[in-house]
């Protein structure tokens, strides 16, 4: 037995990178058009700086948004967009605070990262590539609110990149032993953004992460890891928010005492 009407050919596989600057529009109107601009200028320098140019140079149907980017790449590049590129994205926005920082003390980019895998549309076709399924969730990972709470309980003069990937990416890629990060360097959380009714598990990982107030910097703990969080069985990333009584805290690089943290 067969459904109903044709089948069709499955569109090809591609990895998807988007990204967004944190509290685009809180930095003055007047910069805002050169922080757009500077998207690409600072993703292309990154790739440059791990070694990694063909893939700046293959991406597919590119885009920039305003307050982003976004571009397909070969599946096969996947892994490097996990490491080295995350550790050299840091690296260049470090390295770009000095000269921000001179044309105005508050102004800064911190950018949130997305990284999937699925069929996308590819044919050369600007009006139709890239729409689909695989997008939207890569920018509804990207608009997470578990990312976005990632990058505002993490020191916003040093974590400057927070990157999420799916859990499909997570299984082949990191679990696979294809990227140079150990699986313990992310953080599960169920991404979520409630107005979209999106919902899927997903993995944060950030290059530098930083606590701010003691609190460790991620959210949206996954069901089971609270559990495992009050018993002390978790392994955790060094970028997990605790929702939960964990008995512990964190100075020194030790646990010691008590603490509760929740979000205002």
């Amino acid at each position: 037995m067969t459904p109903d009407g044709d089948s069709y050919p499955l569109p090809p596989y591609r990895g998807l990178l988007a990204v967004d600057v944190v509290k685009f529009t809180d930095n003055r109107d007047r910069h805002l058009p050169e922080l757009s601009a500077m998207i690409p200028e600072v993703l292309e320098q990154a790739f440059s700086r791990c070694g990694q140019d063909r893939i700046w140079q293959e991406k597919r149907f590119p885009e920039l948004p305003g307050d982003g980017y976004v571009f397909g790449i070969m599946p096969q590049y996947l892994p490097f967009l996990i490491h080295p590129f995350l550790d050299s994205l840091q690296t260049t926005l470090w390295e770009r605070l000095p000269s921000l920082r001179a044309l105005d003390r508050a102004l800064t980019m911190r950018l949130r990262v997305s990284i999937h895998v699925g069929p996308v549309y590819d044919r050369g076709d600007l009006l139709r590539d890239r729409k689909g399924k695989t997008t939207n969730d890569a920018f509804r990972l990207l608009d997470s609110d578990q990312l976005r709470e990632a990058m505002t309980h993490a020191e916003p003069d040093v974590t400057l990149v927070g990157a999420i990937i799916s859990e499909r990416i997570f299984q082949d890629v990191v679990e696979g032993g294809y990227a140079a990060i150990h699986a313990s360097q992310f953080r599960r959380v169920v991404a979520e953004v409630l107005d979209k009714n999106f919902r899927q598990d997903a993995w944060i990982y950030l290059p530098r992460p930083t606590f701010l107030n003691g609190v460790p910097g991620a959210a949206g703990v996954h069901t089971t890891d609270k559990q495992a969080a009050s018993t002390g069985e978790q392994a955790t990333g060094a970028s997990a928010v605790f929702h939960e009584r964990v008995g512990q805290a964190f100075t020194g690089g030790t646990f010691h005492g008590d603490f509760n943290y929740r979000e205002s």
